[in-house]
């Protein structure tokens, strides 16, 4: 299988490409909310749905993907999901109204949800554990580009195809990668791979949920994406009320800002295996909770300083990027046998940490950038504390 060799750059890219199909769907469309609400004749309120429901629908199909992949092999699954998340692509293209649209969204959903649980259990599959957060690094590496190439796209295309033809890039995207997952993707489910997930998932559930390296990895990572979005979910309001940038000149600010998560994820990946993965997440998680500081301290000053924040944000964003893979390697480490299931389900409470920060922020803000400062605190606190309780990788 050309193309296919374990660890080649090549089979680094496919996998940091099919984990990044769920962030295509979901940052793609951001700008795509307005022009929906007017061709649909809905109130934004209405619309936003579009994004939420993927968003819910991704966080708690991810643990039934990572059964999936325990019980009939990490290759046919990634292959069935990006085929129904271009299915699901094709029917909200010809979506009809908004409700048709919001059950295409599941379907998509539904269809990414197997990406990153997948490529996360084959590089568990087929590398130690401290080989394995090296090339989860490079592979974060790689899904960075996503967030801050995907507004972009589907602002340009929205302004010059319409809105449907977000939609059937979704569907070109997905098909391209099916095709060279099929080339080149091999199966690398072990034979040891215990079939007690898919037989007894509640058991084996109740295992991960009682390993303290379990949760105290997924909470580093959770926690984490807490803190970025504390900020991220009331970013733009902010920016525009403190320093006058509207959302426009913030989203450039933020592509510009997510260099910096590339960044930390590649440097992750350049030193993890010279120093060991423990340390380089330690220096990530001193970055955070500087980042998180230098903020708080902005804050509290009678006129917020755009160069601090801008600075905090670059700090601790490298900070994420640097615990965020091994963190993703960490929770996967302790039960090979239980691969994908641990990568679902570590995802999915991750991500509902993350929503929970969310909603925390959208409740609380404002106005004021002490609400953000609060939260992040609160966030980079648990960071710590998940670190302090997590051991080296086994």
């Amino acid at each position: 299988m050309s193309g296919g060799r374990v660890g080649s750059r090549a089979w680094i890219a496919l996998l940091g490409l099919s984990g990044s199909l769920s962030v295509i769907g979901m940052a793609s469309i951001v700008p795509v909310l307005p022009a929906l609400a007017d061709a649909m004749r809905a109130d934004f309120g209405a619309v936003q749905f579009v994004l939420s429901a993927y968003l819910l629908t991704l966080g708690l199909a991810q643990p039934l993907q990572g059964l999936l992949c325990d019980r009939y092999g990490r290759r046919p699954v990634m292959l069935a999901g990006f085929s129904t998340f271009a299915t699901g692509g094709a029917a909200a293209a010809l979506a009809p109204d908004l409700s048709w649209l919001i059950g295409a969204r599941l379907v998509q959903a539904l269809g990414a949800s197997v990406g990153t649980v997948a490529a996360r259990a084959m590089v568990r599959d087929t590398h130690e554990p401290e080989q394995a957060a090296v090339a989860l690094s490079f592979i974060t590496a790689v899904m960075g580009v996503a967030p801050i190439v995907s507004p972009i796209a589907g602002g340009l295309i929205v302004e010059g195809l319409g809105w449907r033809a977000i939609f059937w890039m979704h569907v070109g995207v997905a098909l391209v990668l099916l095709a060279w997952m099929s080339r080149s993707m091999p199966e690398t489910r072990p034979p040891s791979a215990s079939s007690a997930a898919i037989m007894m998932p509640a058991g084996s559930i109740r295992a991960l949920l009682r390993d303290r390296d379990f949760l105290g990895y997924t909470l580093i990572y959770g926690c984490a994406n807490g803190v970025i979005y504390s900020f991220l979910t009331v970013g733009a309001a902010f920016f525009e009320a403190a320093f006058g940038i509207g959302p426009a000149r913030f989203g450039l600010l933020w592509a510009l800002l997510a260099v910096a998560y590339t960044s930390g994820a590649w440097i992750a990946g350049r030193n993890a295996r010279h120093f060991g993965s423990r340390r380089v997440l330690w220096v990530g998680v001193v970055l955070t909770a500087l980042g998180t500081a230098i903020f708080a301290v902005a804050a509290l000053m009678r006129e917020t300083s755009l160069a601090a924040c801008l600075v905090a944000l670059s700090i601790l964003i490298a900070g994420n990027g640097m615990m965020s893979p091994l963190a993703l390697a960490g929770a996967v480490s302790g039960h090979p046998g239980l691969a994908g299931l641990a990568s679902g389900l570590s995802s999915s409470l991750a991500m509902m940490t993350t929503v929970a920060f969310s909603m925390a922020t959208g409740a609380l803000y404002r106005g004021t950038p002490g609400t953000i400062a609060l939260l992040m605190g609160i966030g980079t606190l648990g960071v710590v504390l998940a670190a302090a309780v997590s051991r080296a990788p086994r």
